[in-house]
């Protein structure tokens, strides 16, 4: 079975229960129905911008030097390392060094993956997310039991989805 039928038929099987809210009432079954396609599509984007970010990433990463098995051998430890040597003497001046390495470290960071933060694979389900709850709150019809349920369901499913299409096959 493909994996388009695969899940066509996973998303049919898991709306059969759910269409039996609507014997409970239509502001249950929109509830949950809005606040589950919500999670669902917020969980699917953010695992596939965060895998493509990923991916982008390995293709940057510089490979260091590494010691051969002779010298994993003789000094598994570093203990007779040149650089040992040269460590700086005053642990506080150490210290400011690292936390002036880490501040730089957060802005560059943040600017690199800021365009996973702004994806849109992200925006667009939040966006859709704030809608549906906007649009369900004028109408009179949230039910906030049903919508944080579904909310939680969607998560799950939306994870359960993005294993099969993104995380599941690293070789893509």
């Amino acid at each position: 079975m493909t994996k388009i039928k695969r899940t066509a038929l996973f998303i049919v099987l898991l709306h059969l229960p759910i269409a039996l809210l609507l014997v409970i009432s239509d502001a249950t079954f929109a509830s949950f129905e809005v606040a589950m396609l919500s999670g669902a599509m917020i969980t699917m984007g953010s695992l596939y911008a965060y895998r493509n970010m990923i991916h982008s990433k390995v293709g940057e990463a510089e490979i260091g030097d590494h010691k051969d098995a002779i010298d994993m051998m003789e000094d598994p430890y570093d203990l007779y390392d040149d650089e040992r040597d040269m460590e700086i003497a005053d642990v506080k001046e150490m210290i400011k060094a690292e936390k002036q390495l880490q501040k730089k470290a957060i802005l560059e960071n943040t600017v690199k993956n800021g365009s996973a933060l702004i994806s849109i694979y992200r925006v667009i389900p939040y966006v859709f997310f704030a809608m549906g709850f906007v649009i369900l709150q004028n109408s009179h019809m949230m039910q906030l039991l049903a919508y944080l349920v579904g909310l939680g369901y969607g998560i799950v499913i939306g994870y359960l989805i993005a294993k099969e299409w993104f995380i599941g096959h690293s070789s893509d």
